[in-house]
């Protein structure tokens, strides 16, 4: 074991509350929508694994546009309408040079695959699938076998259903227990209540029989998260209390 602690990577305060989060962990880059409740636009933010925004607030063309992925160092954004989660509409944006962005109104957005995304002209209704190359920006057809699956190398964490470890009896822990486990360490993970009750999310870093470390992550929740936390790699990311601040732990 090289590095025997819990240590902080960023927390990053976004203007707006986050609604969607994506992942391109080849080049360490986490996409983030936000949307402003007054209006509901949405503003689009990539920030590095360290916490340095690369792009920030950067503002959609009317609130039907969502967050769909990020990859290739490329922003990927998908359009919706009133009444269904999909419409024609597919925008790719440059997260160094945003003003180089290219819009397609006339293909549907169908899923992420390897280096590109899978699209469907907005005038056919099933089969025909086409390919956009994130790198070279040009749509071809491809035969599906030809597709390598988009890894966003995120992993959530299972719940714990064994006997709790000795070295955690003297947490006050509130229902389930997290666990992850990193070549030959493991990362708990769980819910302790306060006076007035509010959670916060402790971290624990251990061996299989010795606790290393703590942490306290993130306090004063109101309420509990769908999802404790995501893991890239060796990197825990987490969602605070007010839902605009993004915080992320090296484990």
């Amino acid at each position: 074991m090289t590095n025997q602690t819990v240590s902080k990577a960023f927390n990053v305060l976004f203007t707006y509350p986050i609604w969607r989060i994506e992942i391109d962990a080849e080049n360490r880059l986490i996409a983030v929508e936000t949307r402003n409740p007054t209006d509901t636009l949405p503003y689009f933010n990539v920030i590095s694994f360290e916490g340095d925004y690369v792009l920030q607030d950067f503002k959609a063309i009317s609130k039907e546009w969502v967050l769909a992925g990020i990859q290739c160092q490329k922003l990927i954004l998908k359009k919706i309408s009133d009444t269904s989660p999909i419409d024609a509409g597919v925008q790719i944006i440059d997260c160094y040079q945003p003003q180089q962005h290219e819009t397609w109104f006339n293909y549907i957005f169908l899923e992420m695959v390897g280096d590109g995304i899978l699209l469907r002209p907005k005038m056919i209704a099933q089969g025909m699938q086409l390919f956009l190359d994130l790198k070279t920006m040009s749509i071809e057809g491809k035969k599906e076998e030809a597709f390598k699956p988009f890894d966003s190398q995120i992993v959530y964490p299972v719940i714990y259903n064994g006997q709790i470890p000795h070295f955690l009896t003297d947490f006050t822990i509130d229902d389930e227990i997290w666990l992850s486990a990193l070549n030959d360490y493991f990362i708990w993970a769980f819910y302790e209540k306060n006076k007035d009750n509010h959670y916060q999310i402790r971290i624990v870093r251990s061996t299989k029989d010795r606790l290393i470390e703590s942490v306290v992550a993130v306090t004063q929740l109101p309420l509990k998260f769908f999802n404790i936390y995501f893991l890239v790699n060796k990197q825990i990311f987490l969602l605070t209390d007010n839902k605009r601040e993004f915080v992320s732990y090296l484990v």
